[in-house]
Order: structure tokens, then C-alpha cells, then sequence
């Protein structure tokens, strides 16, 4: 059975295809703070490209491991609509009893219509993250940064342990095992509790990929 180890490496694999033509960078502030100028600057939007390159690598070694099926170019349902411009979605339905549905959308940064990655889970989905957060120069730390952020949350998913609770404006979302990151918490709120017994809060969560599928030689 394929395990979380054979799938990252899987993932290297495929990137070394679905990444070639597109070169990462450098945090390029080095230690000083970002000029008032690039807060509202999007120097090269394409290079962010090389997101949807890592995607493509997840999705092929998802593919290749019989993880999921995989469907280019669906409609998407969106319980919860992204916040981004979506110009195109891949979904991948896992075969795993419990587990989320995943999508992957390609989304308009400044004047390229698929430069970013926008995230979904379930069915209809819901709208998890989009990356770059937000591609303005200021806002840039490297490609490495958001590479490292976008392989956080589909391994999270991937995992069985991603988790986000909502209560009106209030939301918990657990990527891994490494913590969560909240938003509009009360004060009095403790995450460890309402994670621990969510009573009351809506959850999206489902059960790891992982035990149905085999690793297959990947394409380079």
C-alpha cells in the first residue's frame, strides 16, 4: 500500500516535469522591509505559475498511486465560492471511503488568468486557501515559502487531517499536526477544547487517501 513517504517522493518526481520551465526565486526583500511602492506592485504575475506546476505534480502522483480519479477541466460546485477569479478546475475524487474530495483551481492574479492556485474540499466545495495569498511584491517571501504552504495543505488533506470549523464568523483550520490557525475567536475561546468536542461548530473533515492505492513508477 502506498504511504505518505511514497507520495511526497512520488511528488518530487512528477515536479521535476509538470515544474520544468518555470524558475523559483528567492526571498527577494533580503533583510530589509518592503518598500510603500510594492504594496501595490505585481511585478511578474506568471512566475507564480510554478504553483500550478506543484499541483499538476500532486494531482499526476495522486494519479499514478490510484489514490483518486482524477477529472480535468470539471464544473465546480462551490458551497463555499472562492474569494478568487477561477478560470479552470481539476478535481480529485478519492477512492477512500470518507474521504474529502479535492480541488484544485487555476485563479487570475492581476492580468493572467492562471497564475494562481485556489483550493477546495468536499462536495459541493468549500473554499479552503488560495496562493499566493496575495502576490503583490511586498507580500512576496520566495517561491519556496508559498511551494512549502501549498504542499502543507495537500498533504493535510491528502492525510486525513485537515479540519475547518466554522460557527458564524468564527473558523478553526487545521492543516496538520503542527498546529491550526483561527479567525473572529471570542474571547474566552479555547481552540484545544472546541477541537477536542466541537459541539455547536460546523466541520469539514474527512478520513486519510492513504491503504488504497499503489505507487506506480512515476513519469518524468
Amino acid at each position: 500500500m502506498v504511504t505518505e513517504e511514497d507520495l511526497l517522493t512520488a511528488v518530487d518526481v512528477a515536479f521535476a516535469a509538470t515544474g520544468s520551465g518555470f524558475a523559483p526565486w528567492p526571498p527577494p526583500h533580503g533583510d530589509r522591509s518592503p518598500l510603500d511602492v510594492e504594496y501595490s506592485r505585481l511585478t511578474d504575475p506568471g512566475r507564480w505559475r510554478i504553483l500550478g506546476g506543484r499541483a499538476d505534480a500532486w494531482l499526476r502522483a495522486i494519479a499514478e498511486a490510484q489514490l483518486a480519479e482524477i477529472e480535468r477541466d470539471v464544473a465546480a460546485r462551490w458551497a463555499v465560492p472562492p474569494r478568487t477569479t477561477v478560470s479552470r478546475v481539476d478535481r480529485a475524487t478519492p477512492h477512500g471511503r470518507g474521504a474529502l474530495p479535492l480541488l484544485v483551481a487555476r485563479s487570475r492574479l492581476g492580468d493572467v488568468d492562471d497564475a494562481g492556485v485556489t483550493i477546495g474540499v468536499g462536495d459541493p466545495a468549500t473554499c479552503v486557501t488560495w496562493f499566493p495569498y496575495c502576490g503583490c511584491d511586498a507580500c512576496d517571501d520566495g517561491s519556496d515559502d508559498e511551494l512549502d504552504q501549498l504542499d502543507r495543505h495537500l498533504r493535510g488533506i491528502v492525510a486525513g487531517e485537515f479540519r475547518l470549523l466554522t460557527s458564524g464568523r468564527r473558523s478553526i483550520m487545521v492543516v496538520g499536526a503542527d498546529g491550526w490557525s483561527a479567525s473572529d475567536l471570542r474571547r474566552g475561546d479555547d481552540v484545544d477544547a472546541i477541537l477536542a468536542e466541537p459541539a455547536g461548530w460546523d466541520e469539514v473533515s474527512g478520513a486519510s487517501w492513504f491503504g488504497h492505492g499503489t505507487i506506480t513508477r512515476a513519469r518524468r
